[in-house]
């Protein structure tokens, strides 16, 4: 415990001298914020109202984005679509993080369960992220929740594989071998001590891996893989605006940049986090 909070404090003090993880930090910030508060400021019927007198307006004082091709006002559209990119994408790394890390500690820590989890593992892993992401989407059918669930199948053996290797490395050490000692069972010597003292390589990638997230699901959403066409997704409102990418740039410019700013941030974010919780960096 005592290792996690000095941690903690360092990571701190690197956030507060790094002007660039600040920065991230604040533009994540500021995007958290908006996407959670889009649901309570913009009317949910703004999606499937149609306005045909007013498509394709370019952006002006009353629209700030302009509209799309059914005149629907594309700023509260790209706001909407921020809250449900931003939380699916925290939400898929959390629970891929937390089955990972299970796995992987009970792979690293008990040897019957090694190999078989390892072999699983690695049949995942075998397969592109995208290809199988498309597939168990296909399967599962279109939606955000099945969506969801196809990048958790992709990113938990990521989790697992590393978090099994810095198990492995922690129960040599000689406080995993005096706690055998003393009878700590093997449980809680796993949840109490091994994983709050392995976990920090994981803490250090999630960030960067939300990003990365957010990218693969706006990419499936845009080839037909997301949610329908009444739920606002980036993805899905850049693939419906190539069609006047000529004739209405801003319908595929402004997603784009909600997009790109959003792993902006995060990467930043992930740079910080690298340099401040993985412990070869750290050492």
């Amino acid at each position: 415990m005592a290792a996690i909070v000095t941690t903690a404090m360092s990571a701190v003090g690197l956030l507060r001298r790094s002007k660039l993880a600040m920065a991230g930090a604040g533009m994540f910030l500021v995007l958290l914020l908006v996407g959670a508060a889009a649901p309570s400021m913009i009317s949910a019927s703004i999606v499937r109202d149609v306005h045909f007198e007013g498509k394709l307006m370019p952006p002006d004082a009353r629209h700030w984005f302009g509209t799309d091709d059914y005149g629907r006002d594309l700023f509260s559209m790209v706001l909407l679509a921020a809250n449900l990119d931003l939380s699916a994408s925290i939400a898929i790394v959390a629970v891929a993080t937390v089955i990972g890390v299970v796995l992987g500690a009970l792979a690293g820590f008990v040897p019957r369960l090694d190999q078989p989890l390892m072999r699983i593992t690695d049949i995942f892993l075998s397969v592109p992220n995208l290809v199988l992401a498309m597939a168990i989407a296909a399967v599962l059918g279109r939606s955000i929740g099945n969506l969801s669930i196809a990048l958790v199948f992709v990113w938990w053996p990521i989790y697992c594989r590393l978090m099994r290797g810095q198990v492995l490395s922690e129960r040599e050490k000689p406080y995993v071998k005096a706690l055998a000692v003393l009878g700590v069972g093997r449980w809680r010597t796993i949840f109490r001590h091994v994983i709050p003292n392995a976990i920090f390589p994981v803490i250090a990638r999630a960030p960067a891996d939300v990003g990365l997230v957010l990218i693969t699901m706006a990419a499936l959403s845009y080839i037909g893989f997301g949610p329908g066409p009444y739920v606002p997704e980036w993805g899905s409102l850049i693939a419906s605006g190539q069609a006047y990418i000529f004739q209405a740039p801003w319908l595929v410019i402004f997603p784009g940049a909600a997009i790109f700013l959003t792993s902006l941030s995060l990467n930043l974010i992930g740079d910080w986090a690298r340099d401040a919780f993985d412990p070869r960096l750290r050492s």
